[in-house]
């Protein structure tokens, strides 16, 4: 994908580490749209704003749409997801985005509306 080298590198300044955990390993770091790039325009797509830093198992859950996050940064977790499961993960309903901007909210809308199973 072209330009996704520098949105990965946007994303490394802005956050400088996964956007809940802070881990900050670029290999253990997965460079996540929040509105996903088929659904994006070119603009979109490169934009910092709608992208996360994400470790592994949060960037996956995320990408299938089973969390989620308000325009506040806290954690939406989908009913498919089992207590059991999340301990397994390592996600609890604590978690939450270490900050939003305004930028990044209508993605997240976009994010909870179309891809978040709720």
């Amino acid at each position: 994908r072209v330009g996704q080298g520098s949105f990965r590198d946007s994303l490394m300044d802005i956050w400088k580490g996964c956007s809940i955990t802070g881990i900050n390993i670029p290999k253990l770091l997965i460079a996540s749209h929040v509105r996903p790039w088929r659904d994006s325009d070119n603009e979109q797509r490169l934009d910092p704003d709608n992208g996360l830093l994400l470790i592994p198992n949060i960037d996956k859950v995320f990408d299938c749409g089973l969390i989620s996050f308000t325009d506040e940064g806290d954690i939406l977790l989908s009913s498919e997801l089992n207590q059991d499961t999340l301990a397994i993960l390592g996600i609890s309903q604590d978690i939450k985005l270490r900050f939003v901007n305004e930028n990044m909210k209508p993605y997240l809308q976009y994010h909870r509306d179309h891809i978040f199973k709720n």
